[in-house]
């Protein structure tokens, strides 16, 4: 069997974003699960992260100056991270070494802090070796000195996910030992075993098996919100490890549930998307462009709203010289990712679907 790589890049996304799906679009990662009964210590940080896209310098500046009266201030402290770990961190060196800064003080500080379970925490391991090799040995200290301590585990595992998986892993299976009922542990690590095979030219049929295990084992323990947000995960999943009939019953599961909520859209588009591609599979083109179109005609979310839709299966036809039905895709499309972005991008794919091209859809084929 082949693994695709859609699930495993997908994941690569997932893992990035973390608590904040909807406002980190500008930083190019997929969304992860959101639900709607965030505690209040994530809410006021996912608030921080929001505020921060929008600081003045001035406001950066006043921030700085209260900071250094109270270097203890939390909530001052997280806006200032927040704002200087976001792409700034990529673009100027001043904010790559402030960010660094914060995110060190957090770990030796105030290692349980919601920030670091999102995205501004995260040094990277090669654009900044010496701050990713300083943090990891001041998260190992602390994992030293409180090795059941789960919340611990669950961020220090995150910081080190793309540096040091296998230590991840090892850290995510210490939190899942002692706290087992907890379906945030099998979540996380079926993500990280679909990261597993990034680096397997042509996929690894294994780590999508083991992603497929992990999501079901959240599954069983989840509650009714947090099951709905998997279902995706499970359906790629599926797809991914080839057991197409497991894939057909998620995606089914998605298209069932009508409910209103944040994540309705979703459900219509990407249910849609797996069954289409599992049709094309087995030869059935009509249903595939059906399913395509139907995908197309979500509602949007904030997730695809952001971040935009889902283009595997339009490559596939795309591939096979379905034509018409991938721009008829583009145009639905508009309708929920409609930023001047948004637009000029799916014009400029158009156009060379319009000429018999396969655009570079990018990370567009995994979100």
């Amino acid at each position: 069997m082949k693994t695709s790589t859609p699930l495993m890049l997908k994941t690569v996304a997932v893992l990035v974003v973390g608590l904040c799906p909807v406002t980190l679009a500008a930083q190019s990662v997929e969304p992860a699960e959101e639900s709607p009964e965030r505690s209040s210590s994530d809410r006021s940080v996912h608030d921080a992260i929001v505020a921060a896209w929008n600081l003045t310098p001035e406001q950066v500046a006043s921030l700085e100056a209260q900071l250094a009266m109270d270097p203890s201030d939390v909530a001052v402290r997280t806006q200032l991270l927040a704002y200087y770990g976001g792409s700034r961190s990529f673009r100027d060196q001043s904010a790559k070494e402030a960010k660094r800064e914060h995110a060190l003080w957090f770990i030796r500080n105030s290692p349980e802090s919601v920030i670091l379970g999102t995205p501004p925490s995260q040094i990277d391991h090669i654009l900044d070796s010496e701050g990713y090799s300083e943090a990891k040995r001041a998260w190992m200290s602390q994992i030293d000195r409180e090795p059941e301590n789960t919340r611990l585990l669950g961020h220090a595992a995150a910081f080190l996910k793309f540096g040091d998986r296998r230590t991840s892993i090892e850290m995510l299976e210490r939190a899942q030992s002692l706290d087992p009922t907890n379906p945030e542990w099998p979540m996380k690590l079926g993500h990280l075993s679909s990261l597993e095979a990034l680096g397997s030219e042509g996929g690894d049929s294994g780590t999508s098996e083991k992603a497929l295990e992990h999501f079901q084992k959240a599954y069983a323990l989840a509650d009714d919100s947090l099951r709905d947000s998997l279902l995706d995960y499970l359906a790629e999943a599926a797809f991914s490890a080839d057991q197409l009939d497991q894939a057909h019953h998620y995606a089914e599961l998605m298209l069932q549930n009508t409910e209103a909520g944040w994540n309705s859209g979703n459900r219509v588009h990407h249910g849609n998307l797996v069954l289409g591609r599992i049709a094309l599979r087995a030869g059935n083109i009509e249903e595939a462009r059906s399913r395509l179109i139907a995908a197309g005609n979500t509602t949007g979310s904030p997730q695809l709203n952001s971040f935009g839709p889902n283009m595997s299966l339009a490559k596939d036809l795309l591939e096979i010289g379905e034509r018409e039905v991938v721009l008829e895709y583009f145009k639905l499309c508009l309708r929920f990712w409609d930023s001047d972005r948004a637009k000029a991008t799916l014009d400029r794919w158009g156009v060379l679907a319009a000429a018999g091209r396969i655009p570079d859809f990018g990370p567009n084929l995994y979100y």
